[in-house]
């Protein structure tokens, strides 16, 4: 598969209008992932079009949202196999071209009901509006976070009482500013994070409560 650096500049190069409505999917094992602006087109657009169709089990992608290693940029991504491309791209245009691990069709994209013009800045506001809403993945714990938590479930740290430090991850820590523990426990993105971020952030919920009491 192509370098996640080269699939965003194709992504994010769409000037010319005969480039917005095309969709990227590449190939991820069993499955192909549009990434950015081909994501938003199959996960905005064409959902549209499949609930106004009445397209059978067409259910909301899966949106994961990823930031860059490099800088601070983020994308989001969706994926699913390729015999489901007719009910998640129910209005797609026949492959323009097809490679070993990378397909490219068009979705059309609706015009404006209040009969305004679509433009590339209005396009790439959506884009980045939808890419907002969703809650970054946080990354996968480092070699030494993994190892800290083996050993806190062994006890082999030499503290196994409840109060016990939680395990250094990348999973936001409870607080009870800004909107109380409740806020924070419906806001944590429970299935977009890994099994150890939420161990630690359960043990840190019971640290932050027990200091409340």
């Amino acid at each position: 598969m192509a370098k996640i650096a080269d699939i965003l500049a194709t992504e994010r190069n769409r000037q010319e209008a005969d480039t917005w409505n095309i969709v990227h999917m590449y190939k991820t094992g069993q499955f192909y992932t549009a990434y950015d602006w081909s994501a938003w087109i199959i996960s905005v657009i064409s959902y549209t079009d499949a609930v106004r169709m009445q397209t059978k089990d067409r259910h909301p992608l899966q949106v994961t949202r990823i930031k860059l290693a490099t800088s601070d940029d983020t994308f989001c991504k969706v994926g699913f196999p390729f015999k489901s491309i007719e009910k998640f791209c129910p209005e797609r245009q026949d492959f323009e071209g097809v490679e070993n691990d990378h397909i490219t069709f068009r979705i059309p994209m609706p015009q404006p009901k209040d009969g305004t013009e679509i433009t590339h800045d209005r396009l790439r506001k959506a884009v980045d509006e939808w890419t907002e809403s969703h809650v970054i993945k946080p990354p996968k714990p480092t070699e030494e976070e993994r190892k800290a938590i083996k050993a806190e479930r062994s006890g082999k740290n030499g503290n196994t009482s409840t109060n016990a430090e939680a395990p250094v991850t990348n999973a936001p820590a409870p607080t009870n500013q800004g909107g109380g523990l409740i806020k924070q426990i419906l806001d944590y993105p429970l299935t977009e994070s890994t099994p150890m971020d939420n161990y630690a952030f359960i043990m840190r919920l019971k640290q932050q409560i027990a200091s409340i009491l």
